[in-house]
């Protein structure tokens, strides 16, 4: 009996994010199910965790990948200027990004304002490629005085993030 070939295995770990995100935007993360996300992204009901150890997991890897695509896109705009300049850049790619999945988004951001011991510790893991550029803009800024240098970058950088959402919500309100 042939096994799945790479590039069946490829295509599934593609579909059943994209298949999630739209679950979770619909469910909530609680709400989901990993039945129906697979059936959503056209495979047996178990399949899912053929790839993923859970739906956590799963909701990590949507995660990820927004955070990855907000990345592309800031990578491509080829940012260059003030550090002013550079962060409304990123904020524009993560704007883009979130337009592609607002329901993920709002979920998203509802699980990691409710700090739930489950799930903040995977966010904000998954989250840190995102956090990591901000906080090397932001560090180049201390470095030519741009920013202020009487709190640590990460610090910041929690703070640049915080006021992204806040004003994603305030847009949803």
């Amino acid at each position: 009996m042939a096994g799945i070939t790479a590039s069946a295995k490829q295509e599934a770990r593609q579909r059943l994010p994209e298949a999630a995100a739209q679950h979770f935007a619909s469910h909530g993360l609680d709400g989901a199910n990993v039945g129906a996300i697979s059936l959503d992204a056209g495979f047996a009901k178990g399949t899912l965790y053929n790839y993923f150890r859970s739906k956590e997991q799963l909701f990590a890897e949507v995660l990820t990948e927004a955070c990855r695509r907000a990345l592309e896109i800031y990578a491509a705009a080829e940012s260059h200027g003030s550090v002013r300049e550079r962060l409304c850049s990123l904020a524009a790619a993560d704007v883009e990004v979130l337009r592609q999945q607002e329901g993920f988004h709002k979920v998203l951001i509802r699980e990691a304002m409710s700090f739930r011991n489950e799930t903040y510790p995977l966010i904000a893991e998954h989250l840190s490629p995102f956090l990591t550029k901000v906080e090397q803009i932001l560090a180049e800024g201390v470095g030519t005085g741009e920013v202020r240098n009487d709190q640590p970058t990460d610090r910041l950088a929690l703070m640049f993030v915080g006021i992204l959402t806040l004003l994603y919500v305030h847009h949803w309100g």
